[in-house]
């Protein structure tokens, strides 16, 4: 039986970083409201490059494992590409707001204080917090991901044949 541990990083940094990507783009990341779809992908995708950098057989934990280790890696990307976007998003939701009110639907009072307030850079605090309910979130989905590419790109232990059938022994009636 091979002890040796498979090296789970190299793929959850690949996978992480191209899944963090898209989650991190306006339009693209609206991906993740199809059940986390570019995490529980990115951490499938982490299945199956550790698959195919092993041969060791993989097991479950084995894809939970890779698939949140992903799951962290994406969440920081994520974090990473949204800092600079961060005025194009308060851009956008004020477009929004001013497209809502144009229909004659009246606004809450103190909206525009809240969107000019929020219009600088985000605390560090604040980006703390979303980061880590971000990699939460993401680690949980990417262990689902794991998991479920584990199940498909993983190799298969290798079958038992049957045991080769023994011709019947010849009895009283089989007599010719």
């Amino acid at each position: 039986m091979d002890k040796q541990k498979p090296e789970y990083l190299r793929p959850a940094l690949i996978a992480g970083a191209i899944a963090g990507v898209l989650s991190g783009l306006p339009f693209v990341s609206a991906g993740n409201c199809l059940c986390c779809l570019w995490i529980v992908g990115g951490a499938a995708i982490a299945t199956k490059l550790l698959a195919k950098n092993t041969s060791k057989i993989l097991t479950s934990g084995d894809g939970a494992l890779v698939g949140a280790l992903t799951g962290i890696v994406a969440a920081v990307v994520d974090t990473i590409v949204k800092i600079p976007l961060q005025p194009y998003n308060m851009a956008l939701a004020r477009r929004i707001i001013d497209k809502v009110s144009e229909f004659g639907t009246e606004m809450p009072a103190g909206l525009d204080g809240l969107l000019e307030g929020g219009s600088g850079i985000l605390s560090p605090g604040w980006l703390l917090l979303g980061l880590f309910i971000s990699a939460a979130v993401f680690a949980v989905m990417g262990v689902l991901g794991g998991i479920i590419g584990v199940s498909l790109f993983a190799k298969k232990k290798p079958q038992a044949s049957p045991p080769a059938a023994t011709p019947p022994l010849p009895g009283p009636g089989d007599a010719a």
